[in-house]
């Protein structure tokens, strides 16, 4: 469960590509709160809480926005986070195109990904010790990202009703199969708000390494600052992770 709390979040601060993107209103930024929920059965219990920002910012001389999140488990939950989860995120202003992503982890490791626009590739970078670091690299195609970039591209594609989109997520140093797809508005799961909604279809595994998580469920707020208002995913049969914007 801790690994599902963790991947659920890292997606939350998501980033997006300059040929699907556009540029970020003012209303965009700041800092949003989350809640994360576990539901089992009748059991609908809080296990985490997140505060996701998104600011001005530069990076290698470079206008970029900075994205932070950082999330804490509550109560007994605890158990299951020995630390923190952080994550750092910075994409270019001009073209919201990722340009650097880093996910400090237990014992000193962290995982790391250079977009390296001038070599044309997406560096992965991963120290988890004691094992060696393992480098590797992928295609910076536009539709190639970690799961912490997805998120904000689902936040400001434009993508029509209907459409969808084939494209790649990197976890764990590896890069799997996917498609975005737009379902739709959905003026029932928010009341009093519409809110646009995307299917996330993981094709060749789910979140978690049973392959469990494979479709995830976005809302997305219809308005300028473009919130990701909350996501959903099955974990089995009758339990499911929510993640749900705390207004």
């Amino acid at each position: 469960m801790k690994r599902t709390i963790l991947v659920l979040m890292a997606i939350l601060v998501a980033a997006g590509s300059a040929r699907a993107a556009r540029r970020v209103a003012l209303e965009a930024l700041g800092t949003v709160r989350y809640e994360v929920r576990y539901k089992w059965g009748g059991v609908n219990t809080k296990v985490a809480d997140a505060t996701i920002s998104l600011e001005r910012a530069s990076w290698e001389k470079q206008d970029a926005y900075h994205s932070h999140v950082a999330i804490q488990a509550s109560s007994i939950f605890r158990l299951f986070m020995s630390s923190d989860y952080l994550v750092d995120i910075y994409l270019s202003q001009a073209t919201l195109d990722p340009l650097y992503f880093v996910n400090p982890v237990k014992k000193g490791g962290k995982y790391e990904y250079f977009y390296d626009k001038k070599a044309g590739v997406i560096r992965s970078e991963a120290l988890l010790p004691p094992a060696d670091p393992v480098s590797m690299t992928f295609p910076m195609d536009g539709r190639t990202m970690d799961l912490a970039m997805l998120l904000q591209y689902v936040r400001f594609v434009t993508l029509a009703e209907g459409a969808s989109q084939k494209l790649h997520v990197l976890m764990s140093g590896k890069s799997f199969a996917a498609t975005l797809i737009h379902e739709g508005t959905d003026s029932d799961r928010y009341p009093g708000r519409t809110a646009d909604r995307f299917l996330v279809r993981m094709t060749e595994r789910g979140l978690m390494e049973n392959g469990s998580g494979k479709e995830i469920t976005v809302w997305r707020s219809t308005g300028s600052d473009r919130r990701i208002l909350g996501l959903e995913t099955a974990l089995s049969g009758s339990s499911s992770m929510s993640v749900a914007i705390v207004e």
